[in-house]
């Protein structure tokens, strides 16, 4: 452990009494049972480091050593890169992680100490020859940050709220960034202001006068776990900052201090020595440029203090602000889908009645059995009523899962338009029902138009300008939905006769927290709509006549650059003839025992298991050809069982089966060790494609290894 004492190099004149504070302190502290706590490191100068002996160093490290000394803890520190360390603790690998920005997202998975370490934010810097002043000029370059870090996230909110595009690079740590930077093969490099201060002096970059997210830096641990971890940290944390020559002050010192220097022109010297005759002049001279820049220096050392304050304060603003923002946009989501699901109970109970109803008579007459004549219709009408149910739980999953990362796709309107009229006819179709709008909507919509666009994120805008012309009408009264192609764009009108919006409502309606709804209105559904649009590159115009109703009108182009997305799709995948032997694993009996009768319809061989952890068990004693496992499961998950699978010396697909496929990564990626993720409820024909593609994939990769 580094301690940055006074006497380090010789015993000082406090060195006594810090031996006796620190003594102290060893005895006063309240102490954890002694135990190994293994720690993620890697290389972020100076804040967390190794030396070249492969020492750990940094602030965070002088801290958690410190702290570790005080609780008789044993640390085993695990290396690698940022990415690497961040999910070694989300898989519980490594008991703490240093460095950890918060942000509300992650507090969702990891558990933060409430004391910081140091605050710090992005610094923008660029190679020679570019001048950068805002943070629109990195429109169209080429730029570096760290690989999934929260300053890469929150550029990326920048970029789309700004609406610029950039060519980005992603490393494992900031000195790829700075040498990637220095050898110009990126135009821009974000890193954190701590490591750019200490490092920018090895490399010919320029540091820009643009910088971003306030971030809060502290320890973190998982989700649920070392609770007492957390808090010896806290307690220990903000004992040293309250203590003026304590490790953390030192550390601080050490890592952050800077020097000023006075670099004396070279004419200066030359005629020094030309000049004996000026030597006291010149130190006269050097004399009063000393105590200007002395006295400029306590001016800047003022308004730096003033500016990390104010830093910290924007920072406390920005934090609470971003979450408040973030609640009412969810829980203008959850209103909306509110109103949808209310509605909706009445078809999904009409869909449920035939699947009831059939079945119960099958039941109760099983000689009718041996009829296929009677039971076919029967088993039809209940195969079709669980098919519309399962397209209406995945119209509600599309409209809760839309999110602000954009993936393109080619869309017929007419379809989606259809679609979202379709969500909310209960609100307004059923004129005899308490609480339903009487409405008439019309579809004004070409079969033919095919659109770029992100699809749950459209759905969304149309589902919230459709349900504010709902509430428009709210007496009675029309709705008409058109669309059209105008030269290259797109356009959508929904038109309502309702009461209609005055000018200033007009002009303040996109504002985020506007509303005329009173409390029942968070004042984000249109700003919503107005951001979706942004990122689609489009404009929203609002056309409106108190007494005369409101058109609202969206315009973005027909065609934007493709974002592909690996969207498991089965097709018509030709059914594997030969039979195969599978490893079919679910929680669910009634699942399980359903996948293991349709699997023996093809002639294949099962073997069965109940959680990930009995089927790790039998994947080790058996040859399989392929592994069809659910993902949430107890013991064990899916993607645990998948990453087993890969990891074994065979090369065996593995086919996942879901019931939250919708609510899964917006963009399709699959977990790691997965080859193909199917959604629940599935057909027989569904799972055949499925396991077709599974098996031929794997078989492909593994003639191509």
């Amino acid at each position: 452990m580094k301690l940055f004492y006074p006497f380090r190099n010789g015993i000082g004149r406090y060195g006594c009494l810090l031996i006796l504070t620190l003594a102290m302190m060893a005895l006063n502290c309240p102490s954890l049972s002694a135990k190994e706590l293994s720690v993620g490191i890697y290389e972020n100068p100076p804040k967390v480091f190794t030396e070249k002996d492969g020492t750990p160093a940094g602030i965070f490290v002088d801290i958690i050593e410190e702290i570790a000394r005080r609780e008789q803890w044993s640390l085993r520190y695990v290396n690698g890169t940022w990415a690497n360390c961040l999910a070694r603790l989300e898989s519980g690998e490594i008991d703490l992680m240093m460095d950890l920005a918060y942000s509300p997202e992650r507090a969702e998975r990891y558990d933060f100490c409430e004391n910081d370490v140091i605050s710090n934010w992005a610094q923008v810097y660029t190679r020679k020859g570019l001048d950068i002043k805002l943070i629109t000029d990195l429109a169209g370059l080429r730029v570096a940050t760290l690989r999934d870090g929260i300053h890469l996230v929150r550029f990326r909110e920048l970029a789309d709220g700004f609406g610029f595009h950039f060519d980005l690079t992603q490393v494992d740590d900031y000195e790829t960034v700075f040498r990637r930077l220095h050898d110009k093969r990126v135009d821009a490099g974000i890193v954190n202001r701590v490591y750019g201060y200490a490092s920018e002096g090895k490399y010919k970059i320029v540091r820009s006068p643009v910088v971003f997210s306030p971030a809060s830096l502290r320890f973190a641990v998982k989700k649920g776990a070392h609770a007492d971890v957390v808090a010896a940290i806290d307690l220990h944390l903000a004992s040293m900052k309250g203590e003026k020559i304590s490790v953390y002050h030192q550390s601080l010192r050490h890592w952050l201090g800077e020097t000023t220097k006075l670099n004396l022109p070279k004419w200066i010297g030359w005629a020094l020595s030309a000049a004996a005759s000026g030597m006291v002049l010149l130190f006269l001279m050097s004399l009063l440029l000393k105590y200007q820049v002395n006295k400029k220096t306590a001016r800047l050392q003022t308004a730096n203090r003033l500016l990390d304050k104010q830093v910290q304060e924007t920072m406390k603003a920005h934090l609470e602000l971003k979450h408040s923002e973030e609640l009412l946009i969810r829980q203008e989501r959850l209103s909306a889908l509110g109103q949808l699901t209310s509605g909706i109970v009445h078809d999904f109970n009409n869909m449920l009645f035939p699947i009831l109803g059939y079945s119960d008579l099958l039941l109760e007459q099983p000689h009718e059995l041996k009829n296929p004549e009677n039971v076919v219709p029967k088993l039809k009408a209940i195969r079709s009523a669980a098919f519309n149910a399962r397209e209406t739980v995945k119209r509600l999953q599309e409209f809760h899962r839309a999110d602000p990362s954009i993936k393109m796709e080619s869309v017929n309107i007419a379809e989606l338009v259809s679609e979202v009229v379709t969500a909310t006819k209960p609100l307004w179709k059923l004129k005899n029902q308490a609480g339903c709008v009487p409405a008439d909507i019309t579809e004004d919509v070409p079969a033919d138009l095919v659109a770029t666009v992100s699809r749950p994120q459209l759905s969304e805008a149309l589902m919230n300008l459709l349900l504010n012309a709902l509430h428009a009408i709210s007496d009675g009264g029309n709705v008409t939905i058109r669309a059209f192609s105008r030269d290259d764009n797109f356009c959508l009108e929904v038109h309502d006769t309702g009461v209609g919006m005055a000018k200033d409502v007009v002009r303040q309606c996109l504002e985020p927290f506007f509303s005329t709804k009173g409390e029942n209105g968070t004042g984000m559904g249109l700003a919503m709509v107005h951001g979706i649009v942004k990122r689609h590159n489009g404009v929203l115009n609002v056309d409106s006549v108190p007494g005369g109703g409101t058109t609202i009108t969206i315009q973005i182009p027909l065609v934007q650059e493709e974002v592909s997305g690996n969207v498991e799709r089965t097709g018509d995948a030709a059914r594997i003839e030969n039979s195969l032997k599978l490893l079919v694993v679910d929680d669910d009996e009634n699942s399980r025992k359903l996948l293991e009768e349709y699997l023996a319809l093809d002639g294949h061989t099962v073997i069965p298991a109940k959680d990930g952890a009995s089927a790790m068990e039998m994947f080790d004693r058996n040859e399989v050809d392929l592994v069809l496992t659910d993902s949430a499961m107890p013991k064990k998950r899916g993607d645990e069982l998948a990453r087993h699978v890969k990891f074994s010396a065979r090369r065996v697909p593995v086919l996942m089966i879901s019931g939250f496929y919708q609510n899964m990564d917006p963009q399709g990626e699959r977990p790691e060790g997965v080859d193909f993720i199917m959604g629940k409820p599935f057909t027989l024909r569904e799972l055949r494609g499925a396991i077709s593609k599974t098996y031929r994939n794997g078989m492909e990769r593994s003639q191509q290894s």
